[in-house]
């Protein structure tokens, strides 16, 4: 081969790799790529090699009920970048959890201004709380409101139960026309359908129920709510007390339970679904509103976004068939998009996959991701 046939290839070659740096499709690749790197359980981690240390910091700013606090991750640059607001749900990790900061530093390098909302009670307290759909319309209005923001390019999103509401407060009117795209990552469609699969220990599909093992931490969630239906203050920390291991299964009290506390302890135990069904029905009437409001079934219907749903097949705390419910209800919506995975503990990167799975899942994960980074390009 001649020096100039060399010199041609060269520059050929030179000219096609400066054009998918250049184009917003190459470069949306490149950052897709070195993100799910980043994020998976891979030997090599070659964001961090081009891009530095994103500065992570703390904000405090009105809520509709006080003051709300969130973590700010974003690139030391005073170019303006796209936001998205992530809310990590019910008995999430902390603010310190290596994960979420893995998390929210890979996704500031990928050029978002990352902002985690951070829930007290649903946090630390394994609750769910309705306003804390009201809080992220609020959170959502802050970022958006941010100098270094991009308003016309910023998403919002959530994990496990905070996915779902996510969804919720993506569809609220007053700032749905302002979302670019909304992401949920392993949560649920109706809370109603859930709680009662929860009780049943199965997965219900149509007429078919399926043995589901039903993580602890699910679990905790669901009694906190169950228990708080009860009126009288003793029994509820009575069965607290019970279900957090404080008292024994053999404390006097027990045999002078209410009939309503005996019927939500069946729920906690878990009972058959024609039992389950009647149980929810007779529940206070604050919490079956509750349920409601905070089933992204009732609300879908008003979210204009472009919209991205991914699950993990294995899940124990969600079971997946909540997100292929979820998939149904958007049918011939060409701005809904699905992926399932097997490479998640519940939401978290497992590292027990062979290699196979780690590179079939990884790129599952690649284009979904893709269609969320490209809103940085």
């Amino acid at each position: 081969m001649t020096a100039t046939v060399t010199f041609i290839l060269v520059f050929i070659i030179l000219i096609i790799v400066l054009g998918v740096v250049v184009s917003p499709v190459g470069r949306t690749a490149i950052h897709t790529s070195l993100f799910v790197a980043q994020i998976l359980d891979l030997p090599i981690k070659p964001q961090t090699w081009f891009i530095g240390t994103p500065i992570r910091e703390k904000v405090v700013y009105p809520g509709p009920n006080g003051e709300l606090v969130s973590d700010v991750y974003f690139l030391s640059s005073s170019e303006p970048r796209p936001g998205i607001l992530l809310f990590l749900g019910a008995n999430a990790a902390g603010r310190d959890d290596p994960d979420v900061i893995r998390l929210g530093q890979a996704l500031a390098r990928s050029g978002f201004v990352v902002m985690f909302h951070w829930s007290q009670s649903m946090g630390e307290q394994n609750e769910l709380d309705p306003s804390e759909i009201e809080n992220l319309v609020w959170a959502f209005q802050h970022l958006i409101a941010k100098p270094n923001v991009v308003a016309s390019k910023t998403g919002i999103g959530g994990f496990s139960v905070g996915g779902s509401f996510a969804l919720i407060a993506a569809g609220d009117s007053r700032i749905r026309d302002d979302i670019a795209f909304v992401n949920s990552f392993g949560g649920y469609f109706n809370a109603h359908e859930l709680f009662l699969q929860i009780a049943t220990r199965s997965i219900i599909d149509g007429n078919t129920q399926t043995e589901w093992a039903v993580d602890t931490l699910t679990l905790r969630v669901f009694s906190n709510e169950i228990i708080g239906s009860l009126t009288d203050d003793s029994e509820k920390e009575l069965l607290r007390g019970l279900y957090e291991g404080r008292i024994t299964t053999e404390s006097s009290a027990l045999p002078k339970l209410s009939p309503q506390a005996i019927k939500v302890k069946e729920l906690i135990d878990g009972t058959s679904l024609e039992s389950a069904r009647q149980i929810m029905a007779e529940l206070s009437g604050e919490v079956l509103i509750d349920l409601d409001q905070i089933s992204p079934s009732n609300y879908v219907h008003n979210i204009k976004s472009e919209v991205l749903v991914i699950h993990d097949v294995a899940d124990l705390l969600i079971p997946v068939n909540e997100s292929r419910k979820l998939s149904a209800a958007f049918i011939g919506n060409d701005k809904f998009h699905y992926t399932e995975t097997d490479l998640f503990d519940h939401v978290r990167p497992t590292k027990d996959r062979n290699w196979s799975k780690t590179l079939i899942g990884g790129f599952k994960v690649y284009k979904h991701m893709y269609r969320i980074i490209r809103f940085a390009m």
